[in-house]
This record gives structure tokens, C-alpha cells and sequence, in this order.
């Protein structure tokens, strides 16, 4: 019966897989119409100890594509050195030093929304080792004069200098393409990410200010689906973020990013039932099923780790080893249809090898992430250089 179960919930949990992925492959990006209206855009960038990037992502975001005295670039300094701050005033990106007992980036922003009197009509938030391309404020603000106000952009890697680099920015493309693509190519709300969001000025300030937590961007997505908004994935508006070199780093982040999960989870399991009864397929997908399914490597380490098991208990059972071997292969093959094609490379089978310490650091992050989610856990930031061979097509 156990067996039996477990199967149930791990067939359930490929089935979905395998139809976002296919999903994904009929995802219609929006075409940006000629400009005539320029809305007023604030470029948000909470930063904490990002003291090695923050100047060149402040230069960077000031060189976008977009009339000058239309969008400002508002870095909020925590915990900056003070050579660093200096710096950035010399640019021509606004300056708003915060300081926390216990820092979050949504106390950060939070504090910026409230701290800034200019009117603005749109509002990004950005994360400090982020370089927007340069068309992307004239895309979002096209979809925005289109009628679509919550906005995920493409987030691709930055950097791959590393196995776990190339890693970590596969991992980001496949959920691209499930969570995002996929979800908006069968009516449903994008996830986001975290970074390259776009809303309406008005509408975050006022979301924000319910939110602290370590996981805002559960959080958010959370709140913005409770009310009946939808998120727009647009696929091709990119935002260039430096992925994790190092498996240590990995760990770190995971950890979080499992706590945040579970958390969402627990928070509104009861309540998502009841909107799913009035209608709310969009708040039951993003807080109940894409948290109680498992991460696709978690997904991989336990249908590895029960096919091996239940085979050698049911030795004698042919039928119980085939159909254990099965939704594993058939969770892979859901896994390839979601791979961009230009992630298939040397590169990436040189970065497979890294995959058992991978599977070890996942492991301990699932163990280390009890409260995880209410710390803030500050990934290190060090490269300026975009990586060109993986872009998206």
C-alpha cells in the first residue's frame, strides 16, 4: 500500500511535468508595439554587501534603451562600503541607504517604495548582479501599454565559467520553460523569479507592505494570484543573472529556497481549496501544487533512489520494477523536452559530471533548511562579464 502510494504521487508529480513541458513548446510570446506613450519606469535594486558588482549593474541599467528623463535606476545601499556609495552618486542612479538590524530584501524595497516621491506609473525590481538587455525597458513598457501589468521577464545566465554554473542555468531554463512559458501556454499564471518583475508602481508599494519574508517572491506571487491578477511570462525580454559557481553556494541557496517552499505551503494549503471551489485554479497551481511536488532534482534523487529501493524489495515483481523505471524515464524525458536546445553541448556534459556532489549538496540543504526561510542567506556576487553562448533563441 505504501509503495502504491508513493508511486501515485511521484506518477502525478511527472504527468504534470510532462504537460507543462509540453505546454511550453506552444507559448506565444506578446509582440512589442511601436512606442508612443513612455510611461515613468523606477529600476529597483536592493543591495546588500554587492559592493563588488553594484557600480558596473548601476552603469549598466543606465545605458538601457529608454528616454532618459523617463526611468530611474534607485540602488538601495545596505551595508555598502562607503567608497562604494560614493561611486554610485556619481553616476546618475539615485542612492537610498537603509540599515537593518536583520536585513531582507523586502525591508530594503519596502523602505524605497516609501522613500522615493517621484510618480512613477511602472516599477522593476532588479537584483544587484543583474544586466537588463537593452531593449528591455521599451518591451515592458510596450506589454504594459498593451494591458498587461504583472510581468515576469526572461532571467538567463550570466555567467557559466563553472560546471555548477552551467548547472544552476539549466535548472533556471527548464523552470522557464515549466513554470513560465509553460504555465501561460495553458492559461495559467507564471511563477516568478525573484528579479526582472515588472508591476504597476501603486499595486507592489501597496503589496509590499505586507510582506517580510525572507522568500518575497513566494510570497508576492502568492498575494498578487489571491486577488485574481495574472502573471505574464515574457519570454525574449532578458535579464542577464550570475548563477552559483561553486556547489557550497548551491547548498546555501537551495536551502532557502526549500524552506520558502514548504513554508508557502503550510501557509495556505487549507485556503487554496477553498478559492480553487470559487474558481482560483491559478492560486491552487502556484501555492499548493508547485510546492508539494518536489524540485526536479529532488524529484530525481527520490525516483532514483525508490526505483533502486522497491526493485530489490520486489525482486520477484517484474511489474513493480517497470513501472518504478518507468516514470523515471518518463520524468527525464519530460526534464529533455524542457531543455533549451542550445543548453545541449560539450559544455553541459563536461557540468554532468558534477551531479553526485550535487545530489550530496541537495541532500544537506533539505536538512539545513529548517528556518532557513526566515534568514536572509546572502549569495556572493562577482561578475560583471556577460557569457554570450547561452542565450536563449
Amino acid at each position: 500500500m505504501i509503495e502504491l502510494i508513493l508511486f501515485t504521487f511521484f506518477l502525478l508529480n511527472t504527468v504534470y511535468v510532462f504537460i507543462l513541458a509540453l505546454g511550453g513548446h506552444f507559448y506565444k510570446r506578446i509582440s512589442p508595439l511601436n512606442q508612443q506613450i513612455f510611461n515613468r519606469i523606477a529600476v529597483f535594486i536592493p543591495s546588500y554587501k554587492e559592493d563588488s558588482v553594484i557600480v558596473h549593474t548601476a552603469t549598466e541599467l543606465l545605458k538601457v534603451d529608454y528616454p532618459e528623463s523617463q526611468f530611474d535606476v534607485i540602488v538601495i545601499a545596505d551595508s555598502l562600503k562607503p567608497e562604494t556609495v560614493e561611486q554610485l552618486k556619481k553616476t546618475k542612479a539615485i542612492v537610498i541607504p537603509v540599515s537593518f538590524e536583520k536585513s531582507m530584501k523586502s525591508k530594503s524595497l519596502n523602505f524605497a517604495f516609501n522613500a522615493v516621491d517621484q510618480t512613477y506609473e511602472i516599477a522593476i525590481i532588479a537584483d544587484a548582479d543583474n544586466i537588463l538587455a537593452r531593449n528591455f525597458l521599451t518591451d515592458i513598457n510596450s506589454l504594459y501599454n498593451q494591458g498587461y501589468r504583472i510581468i515576469q521577464a526572461q532571467r538567463v545566465a550570466k555567467n557559466l565559467n563553472t560546471p555548477m554554473a552551467v548547472l544552476d542555468g539549466l535548472s533556471e531554463a527548464i523552470n522557464n520553460h515549466l513554470f513560465r512559458q509553460g504555465a501561460n501556454a495553458l492559461g495559467l499564471s507564471s511563477a516568478l523569479i525573484g528579479s526582472g518583475m515588472a508591476f504597476p508602481f501603486t499595486l507592489i508599494k501597496a503589496e509590499f507592505a505586507n510582506i517580510d519574508s525572507a522568500v518575497e517572491d513566494k510570497a508576492l506571487q502568492v498575494a498578487l494570484v489571491e486577488k485574481g491578477h495574472k502573471i505574464t511570462y515574457q519570454k525574449g525580454t532578458l535579464v542577464f543573472d550570475e548563477k552559483v559557481d561553486s556547489p557550497e553556494a548551491y547548498k546555501n541557496q537551495r536551502r532557502r529556497w526549500i524552506a520558502g517552499q514548504y513554508d508557502t505551503l503550510s501557509r495556505n494549503f487549507i485556503k487554496s481549496f477553498k478559492l480553487l471551489m470559487n474558481g482560483n485554479i491559478n492560486y491552487f497551481n502556484i501555492a499548493v501544487i508547485q510546492n508539494i511536488l518536489p524540485s526536479r532534482i529532488n524529484s530525481i534523487i527520490v525516483l532514483v533512489l525508490f526505483s533502486t529501493i522497491f526493485s530489490l524489495i520486489y525482486s520477484q515483481n517484474p511489474e513493480v520494477i517497470v513501472r518504478w523505471w518507468g516514470i523515471t524515464f518518463f520524468y527525464f524525458i519530460s526534464l529533455a523536452l524542457a531543455t533549451p536546445r542550445h543548453y545541449y553541448s560539450k559544455k553541459l556534459i563536461k557540468a554532468l559530471a558534477l551531479m553526485p556532489v550535487v545530489v550530496i549538496k541537495t541532500i544537506q540543504a533539505i536538512f539545513l533548511s529548517r528556518n532557513a526561510n526566515k534568514t536572509f542567506i546572502h549569495t556572493e556576487h562577482k561578475n560583471n562579464d556577460i557569457d554570450h553562448s547561452y542565450l536563449s533563441k
